[in-house]
């Protein structure tokens, strides 16, 4: 049985930056030389199509290094690929990422489509994930959706939303630093009222956290905030 698949969380949603193209050194390493496979996601982009065209056409030049990069477009989406279609994408990638954008809506369209399942499946093949700000989030356990504030100040009455879980006991927050993670915080109170265990992480701008196969927690960058 293979081991899990190295998982990478960044703060920031750059994937042009130092700190990532140190992850793709590590995450190519073991390839043996070949291209590797990216499947990329766009999900917590849903709707913004002028935002995604250009983001994909960024992420296909510059970001993965004469990778062969496939985009997964899941039911919920424009132009949603068939389901099997999809999956195959998952299923062949060697690692697979998830962008930045909306944890909320990330959340809903890949829970819903059915692609959460294959992304845990992914790891436990030994395949690598990733994402960066929202993606980040969307690969943990929980987040939560907050009511508008007008006055933009702390607030509560969020609600709970499930994650894709392919780290199922670690809650993530990102570059959220300024505003003292009082988000991360939050969600952390509600999952304790619920008498649920995670382990809660803020990671900073320019931060990014590995999660090893084993589950251990290894920092890069700028250290994490710890919510436990």
């Amino acid at each position: 049985m293979a081991n899990p698949g190295l998982v990478y969380l960044q703060g920031s949603g750059n994937p042009s930056s130092k700190l990532f193209g140190t992850f793709l050194d590590r995450a190519f390493a073991d390839l043996g030389g070949r291209t590797p496979r990216v499947a990329v996601t766009f999900a917590p982009i849903a709707g913004n199509a002028g935002i995604i065209q250009k983001f994909a056409g960024w992420f296909v030049g510059r970001t993965f290094r004469g990778a062969d990069v496939k985009r997964f477009i899941v039911a919920g989406e424009r132009d949603a690929q068939p389901t099997a279609t999809a999956q195959k994408i998952v299923e062949e990638a060697d690692l697979i990422f998830v962008s930045g954008g909306d944890p909320v809506v990330g959340a809903r369209l890949l829970i819903e489509s059915g692609a959460a399942d294959w992304l845990r499946s992914a790891r436990a093949r030994g395949a690598t994930l990733a994402g960066g700000s929202a993606g980040a989030i969307l690969l943990g356990a929980w987040w939560a959706s907050w009511p508008d504030d007008p006055d933009d100040q702390p607030f509560d009455g969020g609600r709970l939303v499930p994650c894709t879980r392919v780290v199922e006991d670690l809650v993530i927050d990102t570059h959220a630093e300024d505003d003292d993670w009082e988000e991360l915080k939050m969600v952390r109170s509600m999952l304790r009222k619920k008498a649920v265990n995670v382990r809660a992480r803020g990671v900073p701008t320019s931060g990014g956290l590995f999660v090893l196969p084993d589950g251990r927690l290894e920092p890069v960058g700028d250290p994490p905030f710890v919510a436990d």
